[in-house]
C-alpha cells in the first residue's frame, strides 16, 4: 500500500501561471509540487459569518448550506448573500446532515438519533434511534445512509427500518457514495480509507496510514477526496493512488464537504463562526 510519505511527494501537476490566476500560491519548499491556498484569497472566499459553533453542514441545489449545532439547532445560509435563518431547534445534541433535494433533511445527533426535518416548516420525524453517535449522514433515492462513533455502517429505509450494512469501520466522520453501490469512510482511529460494498457488506482498505483522516467525498470525476489537517488528497480507489492536491492555510482545520461543481465548503467554529467556499477544489 502507498504510504502517506510517498504520497505528499507526488506532483498535483498544476501549471504554476494559473494557480496565481486563481488566487493560489505555491510556497518555495513545494514548489512545482502542491498547490498553497490561501484563505482569504480569490480562491477561497467566506461566504458567511456570525455562525456560532457549527458541526456539519450539506448542500442544496438552490445555493443554499444547512449546518446543524450542538445545542439542537439547525440553520439555513444563502450561500449567494450570507443571509441566515434557523429551521428548528430542539433537534438534539446533532452531529451529521445531508438533505434529499425535495425539502427535507437527514440529521443525526450524538445519542443515535436519525431524524427527518422538513426545512420550510421545521416539523420532524423520528425515523430511527439508538444508532450511536451519528457523524456522518448521506441520503439517496428514499434511502438515508449513517456512519459514526458505533463502526457501524446503517441503512435506513424511508419508513425507518434500519439495516447493519457492515461493522468494524471504526470512527468516521463522513460518508460518501459513488453512486454505483459503494460507500467510502474514513476511519480517524487507524488512518484507513475504507470500501464498502453497499449490497453484501464486505469492505476493503483502500488507503491507510493517515493521521485523523476526514471530510470525506466522492466528487463527479467518481475519485474520493478526503482531508489530513490542512492537506487535500484525491484517491483513486480502484488503484489505491493518491495526490496530495493542496494546502489549505489560514483556516483552523478543513473539514470539507464538495458539492456537485467540484467546490468545497468549510465550516469554521474560530472567529465566531463563518463558512468558506474554496473553488474548483476538485481541479486542482
Amino acid at each position: 500500500m502507498t504510504s502517506s510519505r510517498s504520497w505528499r511527494a507526488r506532483t498535483a501537476g498544476v501549471v504554476l501561471g494559473a494557480l496565481v490566476g486563481a488566487g493560489l500560491t505555491v510556497s518555495p519548499s513545494v514548489a512545482a509540487a502542491v498547490p498553497v491556498v490561501n484563505c482569504p484569497s480569490a480562491a477561497c472566499t467566506q461566504v458567511a459569518g456570525g455562525l456560532g459553533e457549527p458541526v456539519s453542514s450539506a448542500y442544496d441545489a438552490n445555493g443554499n448550506a444547512y449546518i446543524t449545532y450542538q445545542n439542537g439547532d439547525l440553520r439555513k445560509v444563502n450561500l449567494a448573500t450570507g443571509a441566515t435563518g434557523t429551521v428548528a431547534r430542539g433537534l438534539g445534541n446533532l452531529r451529521g446532515i445531508d438533505v434529499d433535494g425535495a425539502g427535507n433533511a437527514y440529521v443525526g445527533d450524538f445519542d443515535g438519533n436519525l431524524w427527518k426535518v422538513d426545512l420550510g416548516t421545521g416539523s420532524r420525524g423520528l425515523l430511527a434511534s439508538g444508532l450511536g453517535p451519528l457523524h456522518g449522514i448521506v441520503h439517496r433515492a428514499g434511502t438515508t445512509y449513517a456512519t459514526g462513533g458505533s463502526g457501524k455502517l446503517y441503512e435506513v429505509a424511508q419508513g425507518g427500518a434500519v439495516r447493519v450494512v457492515a461493522s468494524g469501520l471504526g470512527l468516521s466522520q463522513g460518508i460518501a457514495l459513488d453512486g454505483k453501490g459503494l460507500a467510502y469512510t474514513a476511519d480517524m482511529f487507524t488512518g484507513r480509507i475504507l470500501e464498502t460494498n453497499l449490497a453484501t457488506g464486505a469492505s476493503r482498505s483502500v488507503a491507510k496510514e493517515f493521521y485523523e483522516p476526514a471530510s470525506i467525498s466522492v466528487a463527479a470525476d467518481g475519485l474520493v477526496y478526503f482531508s489530513v489537517g490542512d492537506q487535500v488528497t484525491r484517491l483513486n480507489p480502484a488503484t489505491g493512488q493518491g495526490t496530495q492536491i493542496a494546502s489549505v492555510r489560514g483556516l483552523n482545520s478543513v473539514i470539507f464537504r464538495l458539492d456537485g461543481n467540484g467546490d468545497a465548503y468549510v465550516a469554521q467554529v474560530t472567529g465566531g463562526g463563518s463558512l468558506w467556499k474554496i473553488k474548483g477544489l476538485t481541479r486542482l
